[in-house]
């Protein structure tokens, strides 16, 4: 059986990877903070019973290095990994007036721990795997006031292109998708009317008119993990309704 790693899979984009991956009969692993939030995911997903879950800090090295032994001891080795994992952004303002702490937060959560569990990874897999970094539009366009947030998504592209050229040595394939606006939970937290009224602010902004869903965006994860993309390497698919273009 084949093995694929989700991390940050409690809501959004990873839930709905580990629910397509899930039924495409790969055993499934994730990680998140809280195990809170799992236990939530379980009460209403009660089929994901036999996705093995572990409460892991991504920022604590120690933490993931246990995790990856777990994951080498228990499942030998892993076919697929989905690098999705993403803090709630704290870095949001103009630069000069960011906090330190909050601008290092954002570069050790949305690029280093990437970084970091793509090194493992690597170590776990042999010919005809895959992986993905979850990405962003903002990570090859200006983004004024989140400036260290496109800087880590940013580096995030270099470090996909510059490690697929060494991981296809071993036929590994290593690419990113970057999302456009996509509705998850962290666009949920306010009230019904504002979440309506922003939803049609992006409407008129985004080509398509509307906010990407979870489970298309997961589907094309799914697609660069499959057999079908077999020939595309250190390429970043942009899912984003023509945002980039527009």
């Amino acid at each position: 059986m084949k093995n694929a790693l989700v991390t940050g899979g409690t809501s959004g984009i990873g839930l709905e990877t580990i629910i397509q991956l899930s039924g495409l009969g790969y055993r499934v692993l994730t990680c998140s903070r809280t195990e809170e939030n799992w236990n939530k995911v379980l009460a209403e997903h009660p089929d994901l019973s036999a996705v093995d879950y572990l409460c892991v800090d991504l920022k604590d090295v120690k933490r993931v290095d246990s995790m990856f032994a777990y994951i080498r001891e228990n499942y030998g080795h892993l076919d697929i990994a989905v690098n999705n994992a993403s803090p709630k952004l704290a870095s949001k303002g103009n630069y000069e007036d960011v906090g330190i702490d909050a601008l290092y937060g954002t570069l050790i959560g949305d690029f280093w721990t990437h970084a970091l569990c793509l090194k493992y990874e690597l170590g776990l897999m042999s010919e005809d795997s895959a992986i993905v970094n979850v990405s962003s539009v903002n990570g090859f366009r200006p983004t004024p006031t989140a400036a260290m947030y496109a800087a880590a998504k940013h580096g995030l592209e270099g470090l996909t292109r510059s490690v697929a050229i060494e991981a296809i040595k071993k036929k590994i394939r290593v690419n990113a998708i970057a999302p456009g606006v996509t509705w998850t939970p962290r666009w949920e937290e306010g009230t019904e009317k504002s979440n309506k009224m922003l939803r049609e602010a992006v409407a008129m902004k985004v080509p398509a008119g509307r906010f990407a869903e979870a489970s298309e965006i997961a589907s094309a994860i799914s697609w660069l993990c499959s057999e079908q993309a077999k020939y595309v390497i250190g390429h970043t698919l942009v899912i984003d309704g023509g945002l980039s273009l527009a």
